[in-house]
This record gives structure tokens, C-alpha cells and sequence, in this order.
């Protein structure tokens, strides 16, 4: 059950049932509310927030911006001598008209002046015709009109004070206004002196400082111009250093490649002279089998690194009468297999007895890197090597995993202990001669 009573809102004049008066009070848009910022008023909350932002005593509403002067610029320099030179013509025009309004009013006085005098002189002899009619006591209408006119001269007389004395005042007045009028103008002067000397004094230093950036920039653009021809003139060297350059580059490389090759023929000229020695201490030329005994391996291979040589080995042939063969060691490798492998293949010469051999001719064998340290149970690398030839002198074709035309031994096994000591090597090469003997009886038959 709701225990809420039903009253009207003193404020907003409202039936209001399900609230209590303190609730809704707290809440009615209507309720009068002192402002915050005490400036005396009471304001309904609804329109509080307005109130806030038209309050005079809220500081933040009398805020005002700074203001930030920036330098004059030339065109205000421009416009401010301009108002100067108008506010000077207008200050002598207007010197010219108080001096001839000056004039004029001197003028006005000194012509009244002498009208008083004038009139001065006219009353004197009014009063003695007066005097004279008065004595003579003749014609009383006459001296009655004279009395008239007497009346209205002293009536003029009067008015012509007042004048005189206006104009005394006015001629004060004007006394007084052109002092002020000259006080203010030494003021304005002063002023326009003080802001032209300021006005002066800014202009000089912007001439000067413009003039200085014009020097600056004139050093400047010599600076560039003769950076500029610097730069044309290395330009130019540059491109003659170029190409001469590369004249010579492509010299040096055309030197390089002659040098390398007649290197690598001096340095494969030293190996067949090595083996041409080792021939001349043997002067039976062995057939079937050779064992090559390789010094210097070390060297060797790094000469090979160097030059790309090979290896040749001493002549021997296939059999008695046979096939004149040798055996070409690549003991670097070639192309992929460099630095990993040495490649060893048979290689087909020119021999004696050409003529009565079988041709192509197929050769077969096994090459074995002797093991020199145990003898009793020698671990041997062995690998079956094959040729096939149409004639001597024919050059080998590029290695192939696949093929028995090279075999691979791998730089880990050549230079293990057992089979390298005191930097030599022995590699046995021994043909099968069967397969020659089977061969050579296969084309008697067919012939």
C-alpha cells in the first residue's frame, strides 16, 4: 500500500501523487535557486545553466584575450606616415583659418572702434545743437522730435554697448578657445613628433635590416653561383675521371684475365714440368696399372684455389700396345663441387698405335687412394672409374653425379691421416683388361 499523500507543488503548481514533497522539490524545474556565483538572484533550476553563462560575476564570462601585437608590417608603416602627413595638412589648414578668422575678427574690431568714435563725435555735436536749441527755446515741436530721436540714439547707444560687450566676450571666447585649441595642437604635435620619431626610428631599422637580408641574400646567391660552377667544373671532372676510369677498369680486367691465364699456363706448365720430371727418372712407360704418387698436396690445392690447375699425371697405357691414357685430377673440384671434392678422370691421348685399335673405345678401371698407415689391414678408398671415346686428345664433359666418367673424392677423406702423410699422396690406378681383351675379340669376330 502506497502511503504517499497527494499535494499540489507550491512551485510548479502541480498535482503531485506518488512523491513526497521533499522528492519532488528536489528535482521541480521550477524551484528558485540563489546564483552561485552571488550576485544576489534567485533563478529557476531550469534555467540555471543560461544564468551561469550571462552572470557578471562569473570571472570566466570578463575574460579577454591578450592582446598579441606583432610587428608593424611596411604597408602599416605606410599607412601610418600617411595619416601623419594628412593629420600636418589638416592641422595648417586649420592654422590658416583661425589666422584668418583672427584677421577678420581684428578687422571687425578696429572697424567698430572706429564707428564708436565716429559716433562719439556725432553725440558731441547732438549735444551742442542741443545745448544751442535749448538756450534759444525755439520751435518746441522741433525739440520735442530732437528729444525723440535723442531718445532713440541713447536706445542705440545702449544696444551698441551690449554689442561691444558681447562682442568683448565672444572676442574672449575666442581668445580662450584658440589657446586651447593651440595647447592641444602643441599636444598633437608633441604626440606626432614622439610617434614619428618612434616612426622614424622603426623605419631605419627595418631599411636596415632589409638592407642587411639584401646583402645577405646577394652573398648568398655568389655563394651559390659559385658553388654552382664548383660543382659544373667537378661534375665535368667526374665524368672525365669516369670515364677514363672505366677505360682503365676495362684495361685492367682485359690485364687481369691475360694475367690469369698466363698465370694458370705458367702454373700448369710448373705441374707438367714436375711431371715431366718424374717421367725422366723413369724411362719404362708402364702399361695396365700406374700408382701417381702426389707431393705437396697442401700447396697444391692452394695453387689450384688460385689458378683452376690440374693435375696430370705420368702417361701409361691400357695394355701392351694399347690405349695411351693419363689420369687428370681436379683436386679443388669443378664448378658446384669446389672446395668439397677432388674429381680424377681418364683421359684419352694421341698414342702410337692408334691405327690398330678399336675405336670408340670404352676404358675401365678403379682408382684407389692407398691407405699408407696400416699395411696388414689397409683400409683402401676405392671408386670404379669409365671412359668412352671416339678419339685421343677429346676433351671431358661436364661431371655428373650419374656417371662413372669422374669420380668424387671428398676433401673430408683425401686429407685424412691415414691417407696423407708427409703432404703425399699414392692413388693406384688399375685398368681391367679383360673388358678390353673382350671387347677387342667382340670386333675381331665382327670383322
Amino acid at each position: 500500500m502506497n502511503n504517499n499523500k497527494a499535494f499540489t507543488c507550491y512551485f510548479c503548481n502541480r498535482l503531485i501523487e506518488n512523491e513526497t514533497e521533499m522528492g519532488h522539490t528536489t528535482l521541480c524545474s521550477k524551484v528558485l535557486i540563489p546564483c552561485p556565483y552571488k550576485c544576489g538572484a534567485y533563478v529557476e533550476r531550469a534555467n540555471l545553466v543560461r544564468h551561469k553563462n550571462e552572470c557578471t560575476n562569473n570571472n570566466s564570462n570578463n575574460c579577454k584575450s591578450l592582446d598579441r601585437r606583432m610587428p608593424p608590417t611596411r604597408s602599416d608603416l605606410v599607412n601610418l606616415s600617411r595619416r601623419f602627413q594628412e593629420l600636418e595638412v589638416k592641422k595648417e589648414d586649420s592654422l590658416e583659418d583661425i589666422k584668418k578668422s583672427l584677421k577678420e575678427h581684428a578687422l571687425s574690431i578696429q572697424k567698430f572702434n572706429n564707428f564708436n568714435g565716429y559716433l562719439a563725435e556725432w553725440k558731441k555735436k547732438v549735444d551742442a545743437q542741443l545745448k544751442t536749441l535749448v538756450t534759444s527755446e525755439t520751435n518746441g515741436n522741433q525739440f520735442i522730435y530732437i528729444q525723440e530721436k535723442l531718445l532713440q540714439l541713447q536706445n542705440l547707444h545702449l544696444e551698441l554697448s551690449k554689442l561691444k560687450e558681447n562682442t568683448y566676450k565672444d572676442s574672449n571666447y575666442f581668445k580662450n578657445t584658440q589657446t586651447d585649441f593651440a595647447r592641444n595642437l602643441e599636444e598633437i604635435r608633441g604626440t606626432f613628433n614622439k610617434q614619428n620619431a618612434a616612426f622614424e626610428g622603426m623605419w631605419r631599422e627595418q631599411t636596415g635590416l632589409t638592407q642587411k637580408a639584401i646583402e645577405d641574400v646577394r652573398t648568398i646567391k655568389e655563394s651559390l653561383d659559385e658553388q654552382k660552377a664548383k660543382y659544373a667544373g667537378l661534375i665535368f671532372d667526374l665524368r672525365s675521371v669516369s670515364q677514363i676510369s672505366s677505360e682503365a677498369a676495362e684495361k685492367i680486367e682485359i690485364l687481369e684475365r691475360e694475367f690469369n691465364l698466363m698465370k694458370q699456363d705458367v702454373n700448369q706448365l710448373k705441374i707438367n714440368m714436375e711431371i715431366l720430371e718424374d717421367l725422366a727418372c723413369n724411362d719404362n712407360t708402364p702399361y695396365q696399372r700406374l700408382i701417381w704418387k702426389i707431393t705437396d698436396v697442401e700447396s697444391k690445392l692452394k695453387r689450384t684455389r688460385e689458378n683452376d690447375i690440374v693435375l696430370k699425371s705420368p702417361i701409361f697405357y691400357t695394355h701392351r700396345f694399347g690405349y695411351k691414357i693419363r689420369i687428370l685430377l681436379y683436386i679443388n673440384g669443378l664448378k658446384k663441387w669446389k672446395n668439397r671434392y677432388a674429381l680424377a678422370c681418364i683421359h684419352v691421348l694421341k698414342g702410337e698405335y692408334d691405327a690398330l685399335l678399336t675405336w670408340p673405345c670404352t676404358i675401365e678401371g678403379t682408382i684407389t687412394l692407398r691407405d699408407l698407415v696400416d699395411k696388414t689391414q689397409a683400409k683402401c678408398f676405392s671408386k670404379f672409374i669409365k671412359t668412352k671415346r671416339s678419339c685421343g686428345e677429346e676433351e671431358e664433359d661436364e661431371p655428373q653425379e650419374s656417371s662413372f666418367t669422374y669420380i668424387f673424392i671428398p676433401h673430408t677423406v683425401l686429407f685424412k691421416s691415414n691417407f696423407l702423410k708427409d703432404d703425399t699422396c699414392f692413388l693406384d690406378v688399375c685398368i681391367n683388361v679383360n673388358a678390353l681383351i673382350w671387347l677387342l675379340r667382340g670386333w675381331f669376330y665382327l670383322y
